[in-house]
C-alpha cells in the first residue's frame, strides 16, 4: 500500500507539501496541487483517517442515528445528509436503533463513536436510555464528547432532548454551540389536518396511530399529534370519543388492522387521520379490499409525505414534513460548528404543509 512518502517522491515535493494539499490548504500552487493529486491517483494512495485524526483532532467522519431504517422516512433523511456531507469531504457512519435492539443497546454505541473519533453526531428521534448499570459509563462518554467539543444535532422534540440531558446528567444550555435541536410543530400540523376534515363535512374522525405504546419520552411525537387532534375537535364543539382512537404496528398491516376494527363498529368513522403515511397506506389498502370508495365514502390523511404516498392509488393526502431540508440543516450546523462559525440560534422549528390529494375531499 502506497504511503504519503511515496506520493511525495513521485510528485517531486516534500511530505509536508503533500500533507498541505491533502488537508485542503490553499498555500500550494495549482500546478503542484495537480501534480500531487495525479500521483495520489496513480499510486492509489488512501490517507489513514485514524492517524490523521490523532494529529488534527478531526477524522472527517460523522455519525447519524435513526430509528428503524426500514421506515421510508429515514433513508431519505440519511441520503440527504450523506449528499451534503460528501460535498464537504465527510464520511457518514449510520446507526439504526430499532425496538428489538433498544433493550440491549444501552447506548454502547456512544462509546464506539467516541473511540472512532467522529467529528459530530446527528440524532433522529431519541435512542433508548441506558440502564442504571450503564448510566455512569454513558455520562462519562458524553462529558468526554463535550470536552472534545463534539457537536450534536437532534431532530427530536424539546421534551425528548431535555429528558436525555437529565438522564445523562449533562446541561446543553451550558454548551449551546454543541447541542442543536431541529423540530416540527406536530400539534399544530395535526390540528390543521383535523380542521380541514371538519370543514369538509366530517364529524366522526378516527385517530389511527403508531407509537402509542412507547414510554415517555419516546411517545412525545404521538402525544403532540393527539393533542392537536383533541384540540381541533374541542374547538369545533365535537366530543372526544376514545373508541375511535386506535393504534397499530408502524407498518401496512397496522393500518389494515385498525381500519378493519373501526369499520366493523356500529358507527364507523367517515375519516381517518393517521400519524404516519405507512399506517395510512395500510388503511387505504383495507378500505379498497372492503369495497369502500375513497374519498366518496371515507377520507384518509397521513403524516410525513414519503415518496410512495403520491404514487399510491388513490394518491394519499398527507402532512408534508420537509425531511430533506431538515437533514441538510442538520449537517450544515455540524459543519458550521466544526469550522468555528457562530450559529445564531441552536433551535429551529420547520414548517409543515397539508397536501390534499385523492384520498380526501
Amino acid at each position: 500500500m502506497a504511503s504519503m512518502k511515496d506520493v511525495a517522491e513521485m510528485a517531486g515535493v516534500s511530505v509536508s507539501t503533500v500533507s498541505l494539499v491533502l488537508n485542503n490548504k490553499k498555500t500550494v500552487s495549482k500546478a503542484t496541487q495537480d501534480r500531487i493529486m495525479a500521483s495520489v491517483e496513480a499510486l492509489g494512495y488512501r490517507p489513514n483517517m485514524v492517524a490523521r485524526g490523532f494529529k488534527t483532532k478531526r477524522t472527517k467522519a460523522i455519525a447519524v442515528l435513526v430509528p428503524m431504517i426500514t421506515n421510508p422516512v429515514y433513508p431519505s433523511f440519511v441520503h440527504n445528509i450523506e449528499t451534503a456531507a460528501r460535498r464537504e469531504g465527510y464520511q457518514v457512519i449510520l446507526y439504526s436503533y430499532d425496538d428489538d435492539s433498544m433493550g440491549t443497546a444501552n447506548m454502547d454505541f456512544l462509546s464506539d463513536l467516541y473511540d472512532r473519533m467522529v467529528d459530530g453526531i446527528i440524532v433522529c428521534g431519541i435512542p433508548q436510555f441506558p440502564s442504571k448499570r450503564n448510566a455512569r459509563k454513558t455520562e462519562e462518554t458524553l462529558k468526554a464528547f463535550i470536552e472534545r467539543n463534539t457537536p450534536f444535532v437532534f431532530f427530536s422534540e424539546e421534551e425528548q432532548l431535555n429528558h436525555f440531558a437529565t438522564i445523562c446528567k449533562i446541561d446543553p444550555s451550558a454548551n449551546p454551540s454543541l447541542f442543536h435541536l431541529l423540530s416540527i410543530d406536530r400539534e399544530k400540523a395535526t390540528y390543521g389536518a383535523i380542521k380541514h376534515l371538519l370543514q369538509t363535512g366530517h364529524k366522526r374522525i378516527a385517530f389511527v396511530a403508531e407509537g402509542s405504546g412507547l414510554a415517555f419520552p419516546h411517545n412525545v411525537p404521538y402525544m403532540k399529534k393527539l393533542a392537536g387532534y383533541t384540540r381541533a375537535l374541542q374547538d369545533s364543539g365535537i366530543a372526544f370519543d376514545p373508541s375511535i382512537v386506535v393504534s397499530g404496528m408502524d407498518d401496512y398491516s397496522g393500518g389494515d388492522e385498525c381500519y378493519m376494527k373501526l369499520s366493523e363498529g356500529e358507527n364507523p368513522p367517515t375519516a381517518y387521520f393517521c400519524t404516519g403515511d405507512i399506517i395510512a397506506l395500510g388503511v387505504l389498502h383495507a378500505a379498497h379490499r372492503c369495497g369502500c370508495n375513497v374519498p366518496e365514502q371515507v377520507s384518509v390523511i397521513g403524516f410525513d409525505n414519503i415518496p410512495v404516498s403520491s404514487y399510491w392509488n388513490p394518491k394519499l393526502s398527507t402532512v408534508a414534513v420537509p425531511t430533506g431540508q431538515i437533514a441538510k440543516e442538520a449537517f450544515k450546523r455540524l459543519n458550521w460548528v466544526l469550522n468555528g462559525v457562530d450559529v445564531p440560534s441552536n433551535r429551529h422549528i420547520f414548517d409543515t404543509e397539508l397536501i390534499i390529494r385523492e384520498s380526501s375531499r
